[in-house]
């Protein structure tokens, strides 16, 4: 069953950052952009680099080692060696806090 968690610190996160964060036992990155709070897994799906590593901009991760895009508000791969989604998570706002779905 799904469960909402604060992420610690989301409610200081400016424009074009992104931030770790842990819950029941995944690892996550939740980034904050023009669009608002995105949650996706930390790891690429290519070959598992930490993508809190990789360059973000606007709407996309890029990876570290291979530099495979992804979109983090769908997941979806935008260019190779990248062909597996990325899961997403949902995020949500509440009394200025900022809480993942998991």
């Amino acid at each position: 069953m799904a469960e909402w968690i604060k992420v610690p610190n989301g409610e200081s996160m400016t424009e074009a950052t992104m931030i770790a964060a842990s819950a029941l036992g995944k690892r996550l990155i939740v980034y904050k952009t023009a669009d608002g709070y995105f949650a996706t897994d930390r790891r690429c799906t290519h070959q598992a680099a930490d993508l809190l590593r990789g360059y973000f901009d606007a709407n996309v991760i890029e990876c570290p080692v291979h530099q495979g895009r992804f979109n983090i508000c769908t997941g979806a791969p935008l260019s190779a060696p990248a062909s597996a989604p990325l899961k997403t998570y949902p995020v949500k706002l509440e009394a200025g806090e900022v809480f993942v779905e998991v």
